[in-house]
């Protein structure tokens, strides 16, 4: 076996040196033949060389292959910068291969987004998934106004009056309102995504509406957020914008409540009917044709009579006959009845 080995060599020379002959002019009969150059050997020595050399770098590359790690990286959303172990590595989606097996800090941040942490484990020839499913940064929005106090609405929902501070906010777009009773509300779109509209000022400017206010029937006292401004039919050409609590009182009858909401440069106008509390009283005298005088109003009607629309409650009542004494005493009412009233009257001496 090692006879055969070392016979390989003289083999080769010998195909080299045929392939040589090949090549070469032949000489004329009988003239000296020259040796086969030694490059074709050197050349044939670096040949095996390089194969050794890359044969090996195949050896150690697989050899470090089953020595490392890799690890596979992606966010919600894509383009987050990627850090491990302090050190900026690229941007998601990445994967990194050649990592030293073992725990690792991974870090990964986009701008509008919270800094997302971990710890990952990377395992000796094989890829570990890291998913980063990114939480948008909270913001704040500052809002104040001249003069303060005002109302702040942000997308339709109340959060206070102003200076304000509104925290924990997504970077997006909202509908900002500011209104105070007496100003006209303005309204802003405001996206916090953009850092300069974090702040936001309103210089309020006064408004004011018209206002009409009836009632059925007339004669009711009209209160705005507790305050007495006449009686109905009542007609306002200038009165500050703004929502006001109304209430309407008549007497013997159930207040009514509304809320007003006067806007600038309109008319709002009102109409309210009482539900009136009515009741019938029946009036009648010993002897009759007694004249009746009700709450102080003489009456066209004698006894006796039946009153049917008199409010419910207690009424002062007078009787007069010529030739008796008068009467003066109370009746009540209640609403859907009749009371009745029946009075012997004591003839004068």
């Amino acid at each position: 076996m090692s006879e055969q080995h070392s016979r390989e060599p003289d083999r080769i020379d010998e195909l080299l040196g045929n392939l040589q002959e090949s090549r070469t002019p032949h000489a004329p009969a009988g003239a000296a033949v020259p040796p086969a150059p030694q490059r074709h050997r050197r050349s044939r020595i670096w040949i095996v060389f390089v194969l050794i050399a890359a044969v090996a770098a195949a050896a150690v590359l697989l050899l470090l292959e089953g020595r490392t790690a890799s690890l596979n990286f992606r966010s919600f959303p894509s383009g987050a910068t990627v850090f491990l172990d302090d050190q900026q590595v690229g941007t998601t989606p990445l994967v990194l291969s050649r990592v030293i097996p073992g725990t690792h800090v991974v870090q990964i941040r986009l701008s509008g987004w919270e800094v997302w942490k971990s710890s990952t484990t990377a395992v000796r020839g094989s890829t570990t998934q890291v998913i980063a499913n990114m939480t948008h940064a909270a913001y704040s929005l500052i809002v104040t106004s001249t003069p303060p106090g005002a109302t702040v609405a942000l997308d339709g929902a109340a959060k206070g009056v102003t200076p304000l501070t509104v925290a924990g906010l997504k970077p997006r777009n909202y509908a900002l309102v500011v209104s105070l009773k007496g100003y006209a509300a303005i309204s802003r779109t405001v996206d916090l995504s953009d850092a300069t509209q974090s702040t936001q000022d309103f210089s309020l400017v006064k408004a004011f509406g018209k206002l009409s206010i009836m009632s059925d029937p007339t004669g009711a006292q009209v209160v705005m957020d507790g305050k007495p401004y006449g009686v109905t039919p009542l007609k306002i050409d200038s009165f500050p914008v703004g929502n006001y609590a109304l209430t309407l009182k008549l007497d013997g009858n159930t207040d009514i409540s509304d809320t007003l909401s006067v806007k600038e440069g309109i008319v709002l106008t009102k109409q309210y009917k009482f539900d009136l509390a009515l009741g019938g009283l029946a009036i009648s005298t010993d002897p009759a044709g007694a004249s009746i005088t009700i709450d102080g109003q003489a009456m066209s009607q004698i006894a006796p009579f039946t009153f049917s629309t008199l409010k419910e409650g207690t009424h002062e009542v007078e009787l007069e006959l010529p030739g008796y004494l008068p009467w003066s005493g109370e009746a009540s009412v209640s609403k859907g009845e009749t009371s009745r009233l029946s009075i012997a009257l004591t003839k004068l001496q």
